[in-house]
């Protein structure tokens, strides 16, 4: 394929994931609008694209589904579950050839040639049992009207909440230019005010409230047409009224006079441009470069090395006694912290592409199993490393299975247990320090701890006589061939699976917990670093060897007499510290085992574990430093508590520590 080709295989695969998400929300809502504008107008784009660059068959079937859903767009088709599948099947292969990127393949594939077929054949069974007049039209689809939206729910809701009523007014907010008002009292949703300027009919718009009828009562008044909302005086009117300051009718009067002087300033505009103007939805202004991922890894490797540069500078500045020098050394320092910084905002990622992923699994397996399943997701705009994002994508899937197949009860079991007849998988993600936070969760049935105990006694993991928390009976799920499902299937049940995801994040220095409640749910939290490359790092010594131990997971330092680290035999003992016992690992006892030329103090750096204080001593801290990690060779992969190595400024190698495995490694030595 040429470079056009190319480009137009990743710009489809973007808005094929655009599609599923229209796709998806068209399915939840049929009467919807602008899924259905979003489907019809991603397909139209394909189909163009697809034609220009000689994929005439891609162009061929995204005409055809185009057609369909013309149909719907003119009320002579609903929206059903047969015509969402066979779109999402169509675009599924496409997909998949897209994704192997060989032209003669793609423009060869007989299978997309029956998606035609399939296509065809639908489009004239819809027209032959059509009944719909086709020359009703009692809506202009391009007028601009101005509404009056009130909408006061009858049960409580929270401003920070994710009752449906929140997210269909940030959807009404999108289709035109809105003004809204919200009243609260304290942090509870009392009402909202909308005010929407859009070419999205009144029927249309009520439609958006068709599955909250029984939560809220909503009331709509035709204001006027235009977009009175450009208008000063009218704006400033809206405010007054949401204050309760005017009357309905002084409303209305403002509207009309509005209207009039929008009709002088459309007509100055016609007399100067000479023809009219057609009104258009509110567009984003932010601008988009698509840059090639290569490019980006380049400027991330050359950033590396100038960090290490910038370090080597300030060591020789600092054993210099040229203030200029130093004043130079300073600055680079500043400027290359903020360009490290941006270089790695570049690469990251919204972790909204695997939730669109994830809702079309979802809908997927739900119906495979017979279950009803409802996917949310919470901070969608969570941003990770494109690199970590598709790492994580199979790990994520595979938990997401698991909360569906052994989690979610069927309908029935689960309206005879009290509960609502769907089930629910959320994802939520949000960013803490350095860090990625997602947590899977479901509603389901909970992990049976003595299940799960009793099957690894049986399985020989563990002995009988054991006795373990309720976090390491937990953590026995992720040992490699241990499986509680009642039968194997295509969907788990063989125990292969658990050892993997945790694997996968342990390769990117992350870590996974699990929180269960029998008859409740499951939750699994995942918590990644948000860079792979570059990280704020404290450089420590011990003996002759210098360790960087991580900026974000130290919590404070404390200085103590390096005779109270030798109080007890165990490598892993128990100090006061700033008046609190702690259980403090010695690095020097760790690993050095050298007791001659022993400091006279030590420095004790606290973390958190788990919600647990812990301490690692060192003999000195020398400040602070821009961590370049290094992978290092496989000598060290057994020594997961090891993240990598960093080049220092005067050309030495220092180690990178992972505290949270280092101190997990010694507790469960002991």
């Amino acid at each position: 394929m040429d470079s056009n080709q190319l480009r137009f295989v990743e710009d489809t695969l973007d808005l094929l994931n655009d599609l599923d998400e229209g796709l998806l929300q068209l399915e939840a809502n049929p009467h919807a609008t602008a899924p259905l504008e979003q489907v019809f107008r991603t397909m139209h784009t394909i189909k163009g694209a697809a034609n220009m660059f000689g994929f005439d068959n891609i162009g061929n079937l995204a005409h055809q589904l185009e057609s369909l859903f013309d149909l719907v767009r003119s009320n002579k088709l609903q929206v059903t579950d047969s015509l969402i599948s066979i779109t999402l099947q169509a675009f599924d292969n496409v997909r998949n050839l897209l994704q192997a990127k060989e032209f003669e393949r793609i423009v060869k594939d007989s299978l997309l040639q029956e998606h035609i077929d399939t296509s065809i054949s639908y489009y004239k069974e819809a027209i032959a049992s059509s009944n719909i007049d086709e020359t009703v039209s009692t809506i202009d689809k391009d007028e601009l009207v101005t509404y009056f939206i009130s909408v006061t729910p009858s049960i409580d809701i929270t401003k920070d909440g994710n009752h449906p009523l929140v997210f269909i007014m940030l959807d009404l907010e999108g289709l035109g230019t809105s003004r809204t008002k919200v009243f609260a009292q304290g942090e509870t949703i009392k009402q909202w005010h909308l005010f929407i300027a859009t070419t999205t009919s009144l029927a249309e718009l009520q439609s958006y409230f068709l599955f909250v009828e029984g939560e809220c009562n909503v009331e709509y008044q035709r204001i006027a047409t235009g977009n009175l909302i450009e208008d000063h005086e009218f704006q400033q009117c809206i405010e007054k009224f949401n204050d309760g300051q005017f009357q309905w009718e002084k409303l209305l009067e403002e509207a009309t006079q509005a209207q009039e002087r929008l009709k002088v300033i459309q007509t100055e505009e016609l007399v100067e441009k000479g023809g009219p103007t057609t009104p258009v939805r509110k567009a984003q202004s932010d601008a988009i470069i698509k840059v090639d991922k290569r490019k980006i890894d380049d400027l991330l490797n050359w950033i590396s090395e100038l960090l290490v540069l910038q370090a080597q500078l300030s060591t020789i500045s600092n054993d210099s006694n040229n203030a200029t020098l130093r004043q130079v050394a300073e600055n680079l320092e500043m400027i290359t912290g903020r360009l490290r910084d941006t270089s790695l905002e570049i690469g990251l990622v919204p972790i909204e592409t695997l939730v669109t992923k994830f809702k079309r699994f979802v809908r997927d397996l739900s119906k495979s199993l017979n279950k009803k399943v409802n996917f949310l997701s919470e901070g969608s705009d969570t941003e990770m490393d494109k690199d970590v994002i598709e790492m994580m994508s199979e790990p994520m899937i595979h938990l997401i299975r698991n909360a569906i197949d052994h989690g979610i009860s069927s309908p029935e079991v689960r309206k005879a247990e009290g509960k609502s007849e769907f089930g629910t998988v959320k994802l939520k993600a949000f960013n803490s320090s350095a860090y990625v936070n997602i947590i899977i969760s479901d509603d389901g049935k909970g992990i049976d701890k003595e299940a799960v105990l009793r099957k690894a006694i049986k399985e020989g993991v563990v002995s009988e006589d054991i006795t373990l928390s309720e976090e390491e009976v937990f953590n026995l799920i992720f040992h490699p061939g241990l499986s509680t499902a009642d039968k194997v299937s295509d969907i788990s049940g063989r125990g292969v699976g658990m050892d993997v995801v945790r694997q996968k994040i342990n390769e990117l220095r992350g870590s996974i917990t699990i929180k269960s409640e029998k008859g409740k749910g499951t939750a699994f939290h995942i918590k990644l670093p948000l860079s792979r490359s570059i990280i704020e790092g404290l450089l420590v010594k011990v003996a002759d060897t210098r360790y960087v131990v991580p900026l974000n997971v130290i919590e404070r330092i404390d200085r103590i007499s390096y005779e109270s680290l030798y109080a007890g035999e165990r490598v892993n003992t128990s100090v006061l510290v700033n008046d609190e016992l702690l259980p403090v690992l010695s690095l020097r006892k760790q690993f050095h085992n050298d007791v001659v030329d022993v400091p006279k103090t030590a420095d004790v750096i606290s973390i958190s574990i788990d919600g647990k204080r812990k301490g690692i001593a060192v003999d000195k801290i020398e400040g602070k430093m821009q961590t370049v990690l290094k992978p290092l060779g496989d000598v060290y992969q057994q020594q997961d508590f090891i993240a990598g190595s960093t080049i220092l400024g005067n050309g030495s190698l220092a180690l990178v520590l992972d505290p949270s495995r280092l101190l997990k490694l010694e507790h469960n030595k002991n």
